[in-house]
């Protein structure tokens, strides 16, 4: 009974460090899932599971097997996470006209991983300390790039098909302005034989670029917008008159 008291028990603690690896990494993945990112809440904390339950079978998992000729190392099984989570995040990374984007995402989730195998391994302390030192620096050093390093701050593309008419430019821009984004760039092109250009711009992202999408498309001169490269669809033909 003895024994069996002391298993139900060890299962609870096993558990509970898997739910704080999961709980700590859902915290960061809050954060970018409140920006819309591509990994948010559920990868995050998917990861976070994941790496703690690695981290306890690699670590418990084997005792079983255990004796005088047989050696297990628990670290062995654990240190596939780090290996293996460089493969997740590097889908997230994508360059785009000279742009790399997605670093940080993939960097949370290469700590989300580091949580999980912290907790996993029973360093409580260490792995709520990492959880709190990511949520500072994924906000507080967003902050201070945004408000002092301004040449760092992120940038979000946006191409925008219009009509080729005198004045469309500031028009669009103008729009663009008043929905919270600073202009980095601009660059138009005219598009041949069809009376249309396309401007390009490069906004900082200081804002929710959907909103301001909608908003473009509803507007007489936009014919078709592109945020981040996400086609939207084109409107009928203007009628003359």
């Amino acid at each position: 009974m003895i024994a069996i008291a002391f298993q139900a028990g060890l299962y609870f603690v096993l558990i509970g460090r898997v739910f704080l690896g999961g709980v700590l990494a859902a915290v960061l993945g809050l954060e970018r899932e409140i920006r819309n990112k591509d990994a948010g809440l559920r990868t995050y904390t998917l990861v976070g599971l994941g790496s703690a339950l690695i981290m306890v079978v690699s670590k418990h998992g084997f005792l079983s097997v255990l004796g005088p000729n047989v050696d297990v190392d628990p670290a062995r099984v654990a240190a596939q996470v780090v290996s293996g989570i460089g493969f997740l995040g590097g889908g997230l990374i994508f360059v785009k006209r000279d742009a790399v984007r997605g670093l940080t995402t993939a960097a949370g989730l290469w700590l989300c991983s580091g949580i999980g195998l912290a907790a996993g391994a029973g360093m409580v302390y260490l792995a709520v300390f990492a959880a709190a030192a990511g949520l500072v620096t994924m906000v507080g050093l967003d902050l201070v790039e945004r408000k002092i390093l301004r040449s760092k701050r992120d940038t979000v593309s946006l191409e925008v098909v219009c009509y080729d008419e005198k004045g469309v430019l500031a028009k669009v821009s103008t729009v663009i302005a008043n929905a919270g984004f600073n202009i980095e760039a601009v660059e138009i092109r005219k598009e041949p034989g069809e009376g249309l250009v396309t401007i390009y711009f490069a906004l900082t992202d200081s804002a929710d670029i959907q909103p301001l999408v909608v908003q473009l498309a509803e507007e007489d001169v936009v014919v078709e917008v592109f945020p981040g490269g996400q086609r939207q669809g084109r409107k009928s033909p203007r009628k003359g008159g």
